[in-house]
């Protein structure tokens, strides 16, 4: 089954460049850039400073803290743009509805004081169980990559929303997968 809806999302992916969509609204957004002087750069440096020993010495706890920034910046980015709130709340479910199994899975109680934890890395769980692997860490000493890679998810499919309705629906269809297969590797590890 995973392998046939993945197969269907890259050919739908393929013929989406000659499907006739169009954006019917403007982006409200402004078209500012950022300009770099002393102080931003200096803000950033500052930043970056105090978000490395962190995420060192807590990494749970500063990638949780990442990735509930990143869902506030995704909530605040849908109510201040209107035409782009139903994306939002389809990236969103892509991300989450494959976990909902989870509700009523027979051991709930015992997985219960670790749900917010989880739904901040499942929907990255299998990317983030191999990078984990990749530098050495087991699938349970790395959820706070999951997370990590859960906030990158979460930015980027704030900035692919605004780029158009095309690039949307791929993004959410790439995303959809990967929370599909997280899914299956999680009722594994439920299971077994």
């Amino acid at each position: 089954m995973p392998l046939w809806a993945a197969t269907a999302s890259i050919g739908f992916c393929c013929v989406l460049p000659w499907v006739p969509i169009g954006s019917t609204y403007p982006d409200p957004t402004p078209t500012n850039r950022i300009r770099f002087g002393v102080r931003t750069l200096l803000i950033a440096t500052t930043f970056i400073a105090v978000a490395i020993p962190l995420l060192a010495t807590f990494p749970l706890a500063t990638s949780g803290m990442i990735c509930a920034a990143a869902l506030i910046h995704s909530i605040i980015f849908a109510v201040k743009n209107s035409p782009h709130r139903l994306a939002t709340v389809g990236l969103l479910a892509c991300m989450l509805l494959p976990f909902s199994w989870v509700v009523h899975y027979e051991e709930f109680d015992r997985i219960l004081p670790a749900i917010p934890s989880l739904f901040a890395s499942m929907p990255t769980l299998v990317p983030g169980a191999l990078i984990g692997h990749l530098v050495g860490q087991s699938i349970h000493d790395s959820p706070w990559i999951a997370q990590l890679l859960t906030a990158v998810e979460l930015l980027a499919g704030a900035g692919i929303i605004r780029l158009g309705p095309k690039r949307t629906i791929a993004y959410l269809l790439l995303v959809m997968q990967v929370s599909l297969l997280g899914s299956l590797a999680f009722y594994q590890l439920c299971v077994f």
